[in-house]
């Protein structure tokens, strides 16, 4: 944690003095004050939604980087014309000292029908069973939080923690992180069990297992889209330990079965959307996962297949993506920071926000 936390000042000090001069009509900061947003997703009316993860709270517990505090701070904002209201709040978060880096709460996806989705992480069964009763509550779950109430759909860590789905020994970490709502079903990323799962009417069952990297390296999958022209589930990977360039695209039929290769060539994914023109949009977190220097961008994929940079310089560990109809897209911009930090600190007053980019 300490040699993130440093990575991370050193990269925002970059950013920061990159966003000064960079072309407003490129990057576009559209709404502040979000406490480590992650996912986002846009409604049938254009308002877009943010999953923030909170900022911990003031009941800490632990020593040095194992140091974690909890409150209920984790919230799906709604935001229009930049005008941010919160939709469902109460979420527990726990975070480190000062609101770096929370969870659980992480995705959020708005059905055609207007209904909105969040999914909350989790962890090994033994790791939960540590935590606050009240906080066990709300780990591992997706809610319905259409109507401002979390109401709970379906409980997603435990398939995992029965069938332990990526067979990797040992470890039976379950880990929701995305959500992508559909019109009769929601399919949800597993970051911990390496798998790709779909709920209908409250029942959860396994639409495919991401297969490990060559190097062994777990797939990690962070993001969700539906391909426009087949109806198929996108997938993109964290590829954690995997290194630059390792981290890939999948695809996977819409009714399940074995995952293929999408694209190849990325680093460090954390969010898919495809664009009017069948562009693939995908965000990286961190380009130089060596150094842990989460200065991030977002790759565009033409349908041709080139590929085109957006944010270089301008994003600091971004994540989520969703695109409008007009063709701009949004993601979460220092999505690991609380809505803002001290300015004598490294990060110099820095916060959580949402950013428009125009390609």
């Amino acid at each position: 944690m300490s040699r993130r936390l440093a990575a991370a000042a050193a990269v925002a000090a970059v950013c920061l003095a990159a966003a000064a001069g960079a072309q407003a009509a490129t990057v576009e900061t559209v709404a502040s004050g979000l406490d480590n947003p992650r996912g986002v997703s846009i409604g049938p009316d254009g308002a877009v939604y943010v999953a923030n993860a909170g900022r911990g709270g003031p009941k800490c517990s632990g020593k040095g980087e194992q140091r974690q505090c909890l409150g209920r701070t984790g919230r799906v904002v709604r935001v229009v014309n930049g005008d941010v209201s919160t939709l469902a709040g109460g979420f527990f978060s726990g975070s480190a000292p000062g609101g770096l880096f929370a969870g659980p709460l992480t995705g959020v996806s708005v059905a055609p029908d207007g209904q909105v989705f969040a999914v909350t992480g989790s962890a090994t069964p033994h790791e939960v069973k540590a935590l606050p009763k009240k906080v066990r509550k709300q780990v591992g779950r997706l809610y319905n939080v259409t109507d401002g109430k979390r109401s709970a759909v379906a409980r997603i860590d435990r398939v995992e923690w029965k069938r332990n789905l990526d067979n990797v020994k040992g470890d039976r970490n379950s880990n929701p992180y995305a959500v992508l709502a559909l019109a009769d079903r929601q399919v949800v990323a597993d970051a911990g069990a390496n798998a790709v799962l779909e709920v209908r009417g409250g029942k959860v069952d396994v639409l495919a297992v991401i297969p490990k990297n060559r190097r062994g390296s777990q797939p990690v999958p962070t993001s969700l889209a539906v391909d426009p022209a087949t109806g198929d589930i996108i997938v993109g990977e964290l590829a954690f330990g995997g290194g630059k360039g390792r981290a890939r695209v999948w695809r996977i039929p819409a009714a399940g079965g074995k995952p293929t290769l999408f694209a190849t060539g990325f680093t460090a994914i954390t969010g898919l959307a495809f664009g009017p023109d069948g562009s693939l949009y995908v965000t990286e977190f961190d380009r130089k996962p060596r150094t842990e220097e989460p200065e991030g961008r977002v790759v565009r994929l033409a349908p041709d297949g080139s590929r085109t940079n957006l944010g270089d310089g301008e994003l600091f560990a971004p994540t989520g993506a969703a695109v409008d109809a007009s063709g701009a897209l949004y993601v979460s911009n220092f999505s690991v920071l609380p809505r803002k930090t001290p300015k004598k600190s490294p990060f110099k007053g820095a916060g959580g926000t949402l950013v428009k980019i125009t390609p």
